[in-house]
């Protein structure tokens, strides 16, 4: 049987639904309601509290009225959200939904399966698949994805880590990929594992982050030049992470539109903080990481790719923290040049030495 056909034949009367068109949520719905139509399947029913953000209705893309709604008429509900708080809020909603549904189906009806994709705390995740327990055939799923939203969440090459009940996960498993990822990493039925180990991921990048902060921090300082630096990354570096960072890095390139927010990261930073406290491990580095989160955030770039955690090495080492051109212009120093558009000085983009410093 084609992957097509097998589609039809296991979705044709269940409805999906998506909750939360954010950064990463809004492409990733945009995929699933494309891969819905392909396969001649029902249109995807989308919410989203900010109403104007919604894509515009068509006959692969449907609007909830809210989120009660949302989970009252579809089959599959998933969320995409920013904050342990929004998800708390969202989900009593949704579990009110899903059992207004069972009073009206009976116990013979179909249930809902729902798919959490955020970055929570792992207890979180527990304490909402208990809550979903208690409604007859409803079940939850923890399972965050690794990517960013552009390109990973636009060109559907997501990595979800799914957890859950096993039967819950065979039914979601053939539209989270390849509708909206490339890969499933099962990590079992415990839905804190899954939690866990996606704050074990981000801590991975925040730590490179961190290391590519410095260090071009101090290649900008020494005259070696940032840009130099990267030709290094890409040469012996060439992950994805360290490519990616790396060049917006060098670039000023802090949209966060594009990317997580500053403001997500330290949600994050703080998360993988707590998770270590818990269980006695100490983590330097991310709690650097955090200190130059929270200075990007007091330089105004609470909403910037948290890759502008850059601010705090350029701060300390007397430069901008968004653009990198030093804080004082009649300072020259080693390895800049003067600007004369008055902008203050910037590092010299081809890594040339300017004058000898003995160090």
């Amino acid at each position: 049987m084609s992957h097509n056909s097998h589609a039809k034949a296991s979705y044709a009367k269940e409805k999906i639904g998506f909750a939360g068109m954010g950064n990463m949520g809004a492409p990733m719905a945009e995929n699933l309601a494309a891969w819905l139509k392909d396969n001649d399947l029902p249109a995807l029913t989308v919410w989203n509290r900010t109403e104007s953000k919604m894509p515009p209705e068509s006959a692969s893309l449907k609007h909830a009225k809210s989120l009660k709604d949302l989970a009252l008429t579809c089959d599959f509900v998933i969320t995409s959200f920013a904050s342990d708080e929004v998800v708390v809020q969202a989900y009593e909603e949704l579990f009110a939904g899903a059992k207004e549904k069972l009073e009206k189906e009976g116990k013979g009806g179909s249930g809902t399966v729902f798919i959490e994709t955020s970055t929570i705390y792992p207890t979180l995740a527990g304490k909402l698949e208990h809550d979903a327990s208690k409604i007859h055939h409803v079940y939850y799923l923890q399972a965050p994805v690794f990517g960013t939203p552009s390109p990973n969440a636009v060109d559907a090459s997501l990595i979800w880590v799914l957890s859950g009940d096993p039967f819950a996960k065979k039914r979601v498993r053939d539209f989270l990929v390849p509708s909206m990822g490339r890969k499933i990493i099962d990590v079992g039925s415990n839905v804190e594992r899954a939690s866990a180990f996606k704050l074990n991921g981000n801590f991975l990048t925040i730590g490179i982050i961190e290391n590519l902060a410095e260090a071009m921090t101090l290649a900008t300082r020494t005259g070696v030049g940032a840009d130099l630096l990267m030709e290094f990354v890409k040469e012996c570096l060439p992950a994805p992470s360290f490519i990616d960072y790396g060049t917006k890095i060098v670039n000023n390139d802090f949209v966060g539109n594009t990317g997580f927010t500053v403001e997500g990261g330290l949600k994050d930073a703080n998360h993988i903080r707590h998770l270590a406290a818990g269980v006695d491990v100490t983590i330097p580095l991310i709690d650097l990481a955090h200190r130059n989160l929270i200075a990007s955030r007091a330089s105004g770039g609470g909403q910037l790719d948290w890759s502008s955690m850059v601010a705090g090495p350029r701060l300390a080492a007397g430069v901008q923290p968004f653009t990198g051109r030093k804080a004082t212009p009649q300072d020259t120093g080693f390895g800049a040049k003067s600007d004369p558009s008055g902008g203050g000085e910037e590092p010299v983009p081809d890594g040339g030495v300017k004058t000898l410093q003995n160090f």
